[in-house]
C-alpha cells in the first residue's frame, strides 16, 4: 500500500504541474463571451486537472513497473512472483472513478439547466444550414432573413433553432447534417435534415461581450465543408442593435416589394443563393462560390475553352445550375454546389432566376 500511495502522490503532483503548464502556459481556450461559456469554463478546467492527474498516476505506475520488473539480462527467464491481487486497490479504483463521473455528470447537468434557464423567453432566430452556408431568420422580428451574418444585442437572451429546409421526404433532394458552433459562446448545435417542429435542434445563448465572432460548421458535410467558417457573428450594443434592426426591417420590406416585381430575385433569396455567391444587385456577399457579378467573364472563358454548350449567357447560367461541374470557375473547387439544385426549382422558377442573373438583376 505504501508503494501505491507513493504512485498516487507522485502522479497527483505531476498531473497538477502538467495541468498548470497546459492551462496557464498555453492560450488554448477562447475568451468566454457569453453567459453559457462562463458557466462551462470552470467545468473544462476541472476536467483538465482531473484528466492530467489520472494520466500522470497511470504513467508513473507504468514507468516504475517497466524499470522495477525489467529483464536483468539474456539469461533472466524468471517468472514474476504469483500474487492474489489487492482488494483495497481494486475497490479504490472502482469507487474513485465512480465518484468522479458522478460529480462531473451532476455538475454538467446543472450547467445545462442553467444555460437554458438563463436564455428562456429570449428573441427567437432560426439558423438555416445550406451546403455550404448559413442564413438567419429573425422569427421574433417579422421573419425577415439575412445571409450576411447573425446580428444580436449584448446581454439579451437568444433562442436559436437549427433547420435544413431543403430536405424533401421521399425524394433524392437531400441536405446533410450541419453543426453550428461559435467557440467564444460555448454553444454548438446540429441541424438535422427532416427534423422540424418541437424536435428541431435548439440552443440558447446570452452574449456578454460586444465584438465579431466566427461561426464554424463542425459536421463533415461535403466537399465544401472547409469553407463553412464565417467571421460574421456580430454582437452590438443595445442601441446599435436597435438601429440595425430598424434598418434591416426596412431593407426586408423593400426586398419583398422588389421580389414581387422581380420573381427572379425572390427565387435567388429563397433558394439561399446569396449565402454562397456575391451578387451586388441582390446585396449578397457569399464567398463559397464564384461571384455572380463576374458571370459574363466566366461564360466567355468557358466558351473559349470549349467547356460549355450554351450559345448565350442565360443558357450558360441554366447549364451551371443544372450541372455545376460542367465548368469550374477559376480558383474554385468542383463538387461544392449541390448537383440536384435545379430539381428543387420549378421550370418557371428556373426561368426566373436565370433571366434575373443574365440581366444583371433586372429580371424579365
Amino acid at each position: 500500500m505504501r508503494r501505491i500511495a507513493e504512485f498516487v502522490v507522485a502522479g497527483t503532483v505531476l498531473g497538477a504541474a502538467l495541468s498548470v503548464l497546459f492551462i496557464e502556459g498555453v492560450d488554448w481556450f477562447p475568451k468566454e463571451s457569453s453567459t453559457q461559456a462562463s458557466n462551462e469554463y470552470p467545468l473544462f478546467i476541472a476536467l483538465t486537472y482531473v484528466s492530467f492527474v489520472i494520466f500522470a498516476v497511470v504513467m508513473v505506475a507504468m514507468c516504475y513497473s517497466l524499470w522495477k520488473f525489467r529483464r536483468q539480462g539474456p539469461s533472466d527467464l524468471r517468472d514474476g512472483d504469483p500474487t492474489h491481487g489487492n482488494t483495497v486497490l481494486e475497490i479504490g479504483w472502482t469507487i474513485v472513478p465512480l465518484i468522479i463521473v458522478a460529480v462531473f455528470g451532476i455538475w454538467a447537468a446543472k450547467i445545462l439547466n442553467d444555460n437554458e434557464a438563463q436564455a428562456a423567453g429570449g428573441r427567437v432566430i432560426t439558423v438555416i444550414g445550406y451546403s455550404f452556408a448559413f442564413e438567419y431568420r429573425y422569427d421574433s422580428d417579422g421573419g425577415f432573413t439575412r445571409n450576411d451574418g447573425l446580428y444580436v444585442p449584448v446581454n439579451e437572451p437568444i433562442t436559436l433553432h437549427m433547420v435544413t429546409p431543403m430536405f424533401t421526404p421521399g425524394t433524392k433532394n437531400l441536405e446533410v447534417i450541419h453543426s453550428w458552433w461559435v467557440p467564444e459562446w460555448g454553444v454548438k448545435q446540429d441541424a438535422t435534415p427532416g427534423v422540424a417542429g418541437k424536435k428541431v435542434g435548439t440552443t440558447y445563448v446570452k452574449p456578454t461581450r460586444i465584438g465579431v465572432y466566427e461561426v464554424q460548421c463542425t459536421e463533415l458535410c461535403g466537399s465544401g465543408h472547409g469553407t463553412m467558417h464565417f467571421p460574421n457573428i456580430h454582437v452590438y450594443s443595445q442601441a446599435k442593435f436597435a438601429k440595425w434592426l430598424a434598418g434591416a426591417k426596412q431593407e426586408a420590406a423593400k426586398a419583398k416589394a422588389q421580389a414581387t416585381a422581380n420573381p427572379g430575385l425572390a427565387v435567388f433569396n429563397n433558394g439561399g443563393c446569396g449565402g454562397c455567391h456575391t451578387f451586388t444587385p441582390a446585396k449578397s456577399t457569399g464567398k463559397v462560390g464564384p461571384s455572380l457579378d463576374d458571370v459574363t467573364t466566366d461564360y466567355n472563358r468557358a466558351k473559349s475553352e470549349g467547356k460549355t454548350k450554351a450559345t448565350d449567357l442565360a443558357g450558360f447560367i441554366r447549364e451551371s445550375i443544372k450541372d455545376p461541374n460542367a465548368y469550374i470557375a477559376k480558383n474554385f473547387a468542383p463538387n461544392v454546389m449541390p448537383g440536384d439544385f435545379a430539381t428543387k426549382l420549378s421550370s418557371k422558377q428556373l426561368d426566373d432566376v436565370t433571366a434575373y442573373l443574365a440581366k444583371g438583376g433586372a429580371g424579365k
